[in-house]
C-alpha cells in the first residue's frame, strides 16, 4: 500500500520536518495526514484535510514528476479555469470530509451528539433509551350527599379514570391526572377528627371539678354525690366509711365560666380514694342532691308532754332516759324517755317527713347523722302512705331502699337524721385534650361506620407544639453547644422518642421560635402540649389502617400500620378517608388502521404523544399503558420481535426523538402479521409523563369529571416519580451499565448499577455494612437535581420490589434516600489590578458553586481545602486565595474554622445499630461567610 492509513487525531509533523529549509514549499502534499485521538475526548478528528489543504495538495501535484503531462501548466492564478476547477473540487472535498467527520463522531457513544445516534448505538447491545415515567400521588376526595338523597348514602363512588387537573403556576402548564382504581367513598369519611375532649376524671385529693354548662342551679351549701359505676350494680358498700365507690361533699364555692360554658364547683374536704385498689380510674357520675328532708316523726312531741293514755294509743312502750340527761319535764314524768324510733317499724323502709314528689324510683338518697355517719341508698320504689306514729299523723313518702341495715345505724339519732335526695345527674365538663397525636392509634371524635381495614388515610394538620413549663430548659444546638430556653418558650416538635422503661421521659427534637433546631432530654410535664398557632407548619402524612375498633358505642379507634412520623397537633388535624391513587396522564384511544397480511413488519405511529409509562418493578422501572387489540383480541408488547413465533400475537414499539411511538408487527416468521380487516387495529393508552407532572401539594384541585356526590378534591402531598425521557448524557452512562447487570442483581455493584437505570435516580451507591453480626447491603439513592427519593413514593417502592425480584433472596439489603450534607466557606481573594474586583468576586462565587453543585458531586466524596483553593485560582484575575473558613453545616467538623478536609460519610450504622444513608456533600446555598478582596 502506497498511501499511509488515516488514523483519527492530530496531523503528523514528519513531512514538515523533512522540509525544514522551506525549499520544497508548495510542492509537497498537505493531505493524507496521519491522525490520532487521545482517549475520552468529547469529539474526534477524522478529516483528511480542509479546503486549503486539499487545494494545496492538488496544486502540488501539478508539478509532480509523475505527471509530466501537467508540467506545461505553469499558471497558479485563481481565475484560470484549471485552477478554478481545482478550487471547486477542494470545496467539494471540504464539505464531504466535514460531514464524514460528523458521521464518524456519531458512530461512537462517547462522542455522538444526536439522541437518535445514541439510541441506535445502544440498541446494538440491547439497550433502549428510557421513555420517562409518569408522576403519581394520592388524591383526597371530599364528598357530599346528593340533593334529595338520604344522609350519608352508601353508593357514592369515584370510578377509575376520574380526571383531575392542576392549577398551573407561573411558566407552568396544566397537568391532568387520572385515578388508577375505583374508590368507594362516604361523606362520613371526608374529615374524621381525632377525639378533642375528655370528661373530667375525678382523682383522690381533688377539692373541686368542672361541670358542663352554667345553668346548674347550684349554690354554696348544696350537697353533691359522686358515684363510682360499680356502685350502680353491686349496691355495696352502703356506708361511706372507707368507701371508694361513693362520696358526698357540701359545696363551698360555685363559679360559672361563660367563656367555655362550664361551671367550677369546689368543696372543703379533699376526695378520698375514688376507685378500688388496682383498678384504673373510671368515669364517675355526679349528682346534685337538691332537697334535704327529715324522717317521719322527727318533730313529734316528746312523750313526756303527753298523757299516759295518748302515749299508749301511739304504742309507746316506755322509753328510757339516757344517763346524766335532764328530764324534759319535772314531777312524776321525769322518768319518761323519748319514742323508740323507728319502732314499731319492722322493715327497712325509709319514711320521710312528708310527701316529696322529687324523690323518685332509681334516684339516690343519703342518710346523714350529726356524728358523721352516712349511708347511700338507691331508691327501688316510692309510695305515698298515710302514717300515724309518734302522736302525729299524715301522708308521707315511703322509700324502698336497695339494701337494708339503716335502722340499727341511725335509730339513736333518729330526730337529727338528714335525708339528702331529689338527685339530679349533672354532666361533668369535657376538657380539651392537649396531648399531641403520635404512635399508631387514633381515637376518633365520633362513631365512623363501615370504614374498611387496609384503607389509605391522610393525616393533615399542623405540627405539634409544646411550651417550656420549667424555669429553664437545657437544649443541645446543632453546633454541639448547650443553650437554655426560658419558661413560656413555644417550641415546635419535630420528633419525640420516649423510653419504654420511663414512658414519661423522652428525647425531643424541637425548633425554637427562630427556627433553630435543638435536642433535649425532658419529662412530659416539662413540655406540656399547647394548641398549635400559625407558626407551626401544616403537614400531611400518609398511612394505612391496620385495625378498626368499634367496641366503644360512641367512638371509633383506628390502629395504623405505621407510627405517625411527626407529632401532630390534635385540634387542627383531620383524618381523610376518601383517598385514591392517581397518576399523570390522560386516557386516549384511536384506530390505527387496517391490518395487511401482505406487508411484513407493518408499522403504525400513534397520533398522540408521549405514551404514559407508569413506575413499575421491572428492569427499567416502568410499564407502558399501551393496550393494542386487533379484531377485539389483545396483543402483547415485547421488547423486540427476534425469535418470536410465527403465530405469536406480539408487537414491538420504538420511540422517536420527538416522543412519538411507532408500533411494529411481525413478518410471519418473527411474530405474526396482523390479520386483514377494515380499521381493525385499535389502540388504548394514556398520554402524558415527565417532570412536569411532579406538581406541588395542593395543585391538583380542578375536577374535570364530577361523579355523583363529589364536592372537592386535592392532592395532600406533592406528586413524585415523574421523569423526562432519558437524555443523551444519561444514555451514555446507562447503556454500558445495562451490559453489566443484564437484568439481574448479583454483585454489590449490580445493586448500584441497577438503581441507576430507574427513572428519577441520578446517583446511587451500594456498600456492605455490618449490623451486629450480620452483613447487609445498604443502597443509597438520590433523585434528579438533588431531590430526595421518598420512601412512600412510587420509584422507591418499585425499586425495592425489583431488588427482591431480580436480586438474591438470601442477601439482606436496605434501600435509603440519601442524606444531603452542606458545607460553608469563607475566603479572601487577591485580585490582579487589571480586573474589576466585583466581577472577579462574582466569578469566583459562580465557579465554586458550579464545582460543588449536586451534579458535580458523588456519594462520600470529601471536600479538600486545596481543591477549593485551586478552583478559585482558576478564575481569571485571581492572584492569591486565603481560605479562613471551611466547615460542615451539620454532623462532624462543624467548628467554623479552616478544616483541611471535610468528610462525606458513606452508608453506615449508628451507635445503636441503626442504618444511616450515605451523604453527598455540596456547597450550601446560603451566602458565603466571607468573600472579599484581600487587604
Amino acid at each position: 500500500m502506497s498511501e499511509p492509513p488515516i488514523r483519527i487525531g492530530h496531523p503528523d509533523l514528519r513531512a514538515a520536518a523533512s522540509d525544514a529549509c522551506g525549499c520544497c514549499e508548495g510542492v509537497t502534499l498537505s493531505t493524507g495526514r496521519v491522525l490520532t485521538n487521545r482517549p475520552n475526548l468529547g469529539t474526534i478528528a477524522y478529516r483528511a484535510g480542509e479546503h486549503a489543504s486539499f487545494k494545496a495538495s492538488m496544486l502540488a501535484r501539478l508539478a509532480s514528476s509523475t505527471l509530466p503531462a501537467l508540467a506545461r501548466l505553469g499558471t497558479r492564478e485563481d481565475d484560470d479555469f484549471t485552477i478554478a476547477l481545482i478550487d471547486a473540487w477542494a470545496t467539494v472535498l471540504d464539505v464531504l470530509t466535514f460531514y464524514n467527520e460528523r458521521h464518524a463522531t456519531e458512530a461512537f457513544i462517547g462522542t455522538a451528539t444526536e439522541r437518535f445516534s445514541i439510541a441506535e448505538i445502544a440498541r446494538l447491545i440491547g439497550y433502549r433509551l428510557h421513555p420517562g415515567s409518569a408522576a403519581e400521588t394520592d388524591l383526597v376526595f371530599l364528598m357530599e350527599d346528593p340533593p334529595g338523597a338520604a344522609p350519608d348514602v352508601e353508593d357514592l363512588a369515584i370510578p377509575e379514570g376520574t380526571r383531575v387537573q392542576s392549577q398551573p403556576g407561573p411558566d407552568e402548564q396544566a397537568q391532568v391526572f387520572e385515578t388508577l382504581a375505583d374508590l368507594d367513598a362516604r361523606v362520613a369519611w371526608n374529615k374524621m377528627r381525632p377525639r378533642q375532649n375528655r370528661r373530667v376524671a375525678l382523682a383522690q385529693g381533688d377539692t373541686g371539678t368542672w361541670l358542663a354548662g352554667q345553668a346548674t342551679a347550684l349554690a354554696p351549701g348544696d350537697v353533691v354525690l359522686i358515684v363510682h359505676p360499680q356502685r350502680f350494680d353491686t349496691g355495696w358498700p352502703g356506708f361511706s366509711t372507707g368507701s371508694t365507690l361513693w362520696q358526698v361533699r357540701r359545696l363551698t364555692r360555685v363559679t360559672p365560666d361563660a367563656t367555655l360554658d362550664r361551671t367550677r364547683i369546689e368543696w372543703a374536704e379533699p376526695l378520698g380514694p375514688v376507685s378500688p385498689a388496682g383498678e384504673t380510674a373510671p368515669v364517675h357520675k355526679l349528682f346534685a342532691l337538691r332537697r334535704q328532708v327529715s324522717l317521719f316523726g322527727y318533730n313529734a312531741p316528746h312523750p313526756a308532754v303527753l298523757t299516759s293514755s295518748v302515749r299508749r294509743a301511739f304504742g309507746y312502750s316506755g322509753g328510757t332516759v339516757p344517763a346524766n340527761s335532764p328530764s324534759p319535764i319535772t314531777g312524776d314524768q321525769s322518768n319518761v324517755g323519748d319514742w323508740d324510733f323507728p319502732v314499731p317499724q319492722t322493715d327497712d323502709r325509709i319514711v320521710l317527713d312528708a310527701v316529696h314528689k322529687d324523690f323518685v324510683r332509681d334516684g339516690w338518697a343519703v342518710l346523714a347523722s350529726p356524728g358523721g355517719t352516712q349511708a347511700l341508698y338507691r331508691i327501688a320504689g316510692v309510695t305515698a302512705d298515710a302514717e300515724a306514729r309518734y302522736s302525729i299523723s299524715g301522708r308521707a313518702s315511703v322509700l324502698d331502699p336497695d339494701r337494708s341495715g339503716w335502722v340499727a345505724a341511725f335509730a339513736s339519732n333518729y330526730r337529727r337524721i338528714a335525708v339528702h335526695g331529689a338527685s339530679e345527674e349533672l354532666a361533668l365538663a369535657e376538657t380539651p385534650l392537649r396531648d399531641f397525636l403520635s404512635g399508631t392509634q387514633i381515637e376518633l371524635d365520633t362513631k365512623v361506620p363501615d370504614l374498611p381495614e387496609d384503607r389509605v388515610v391522610y393525616l393533615k394538620g399542623r405540627r405539634a407544639q409544646v411550651e417550656v413549663a420549667i424555669a429553664e430548659l437545657t437544649v443541645l444546638r446543632g453546633d454541639v453547644t448547650l443553650d437554655t430556653l426560658p419558661r413560656g418558650t413555644r417550641l415546635t416538635v419535630q420528633g419525640a422518642l420516649f423510653f419504654p422503661a420511663a414512658p414519661m421521659l423522652g428525647l425531643w427534637l424541637v425548633t425554637d421560635p427562630d427556627g433553630q433546631l435543638a435536642l433535649t432530654l425532658a419529662w412530659r410535664g416539662w413540655l406540656p402540649a399547647v394548641a398549635a398557632d400559625g407558626t407551626a407548619p401544616e403537614i400531611s402524612q400518609r398511612n394505612e389502617v391496620k385495625e378498626i375498633d368499634q367496641t366503644d358505642p360512641l367512638r371509633t379507634t383506628l390502629t395504623l400500620k405505621s407510627a405517625i412520623l411527626a407529632p401532630m397537633d390534635r385540634a387542627s388535624t383531620v383524618v381523610h378517608g376518601n383517598v385514591a391513587r392517581a397518576s399523570h396522564g390522560e386516557a386516549a384511544s384511536e384506530i390505527l388502521g387496517a391490518g395487511d397480511p401482505a406487508q411484513p413488519f407493518q408499522r403504525f405511529t400513534l397520533k398522540q404523544a408521549p405514551v404514559t409509562h407508569l413506575v413499575a418493578s421491572t428492569e427499567n422501572g416502568v410499564a407502558s399503558t399501551l393496550t393494542l387489540r386487533i379484531d377485539g383480541v389483545e396483543w402483547t408488547e415485547v421488547p423486540d420481535l427476534y425469535q418470536r413465533g410465527a403465530t405469536a400475537r406480539v408487537f414491538a414499539t420504538t420511540l422517536s426523538d420527538t416522543g412519538e411511538t411507532t408500533v411494529r408487527f411481525g413478518d410471519g416468521i418473527s411474530g405474526a402479521r396482523p390479520p386483514a380487516g377494515r380499521d381493525n387495529i385499535e389502540a388504548e393508552y394514556r398520554k402524558g409523563l415527565g417532570k412536569a407532572g411532579n406538581v406541588r401539594a395542593g395543585q391538583l384541585s380542578l375536577a374535570i369529571d364530577r361523579p355523583l356526590g363529589l364536592k372537592d378534591v386535592v392532592n395532600p402531598m406533592a406528586a413524585t416519580g415523574g421523569a423526562d425521557a432519558e437524555t443523551s448524557d444519561a444514555a451514555r452512562r446507562n447503556a454500558p451499565i445495562h451490559t453489566l447487570t443484564l437484568g439481574r442483581v448479583v454483585s454489590i455493584t449490580d445493586y448500584r448499577d441497577f438503581a441507576l437505570g430507574y427513572p428519577g435516580i441520578a446517583r446511587a451507591d451500594a456498600r456492605w455494612v455490618w449490623q451486629g453480626e450480620t452483613r447487609r447491603i445498604v443502597v443509597t439513592v438520590a433523585g434528579d437535581d438533588g431531590a430526595a427519593v421518598p420512601a412512600t413514593g412510587p420509584v422507591f417502592k418499585a425499586l425495592r420490589d425489583a431488588y427482591r425480584t431480580y436480586g438474591d433472596p438470601l442477601v439482606g439489603f436496605d434501600l435509603l434516600s440519601f442524606a444531603p450534607a452542606r458545607f460553608h466557606l469563607g475566603l479572601k481573594v487577591a485580585i490582579d489590578p487589571a480586573h474589576e474586583d466585583d466581577t472577579v468576586l462574582a466569578a469566583v462565587e459562580a465557579a465554586l458553586r458550579a464545582a460543588y453543585a449536586f451534579d458535580r458531586r458523588d456519594f462520600a466524596q470529601p471536600v479538600a481545602l486545596s481543591d477549593v483553593a485551586a478552583t478559585a485560582h482558576d478564575v481569571p484575575g485571581v492572584v492569591a486565595v486565603d481560605i479562613d473558613r471551611l466547615y460542615r453545616e451539620t454532623g462532624p467538623q462543624t467548628e467554623a474554622t479552616d478544616h483541611m478536609l471535610l468528610q462525606s460519610r458513606p452508608g453506615r450504622t449508628d451507635e445503636d445499630g441503626g442504618l444511616l444513608a450515605a451523604e453527598i456533600l455540596t456547597l450550601s446555598p446560603a451566602p458565603f461567610d466571607t468573600l472579599e478582596v484581600m487587604a
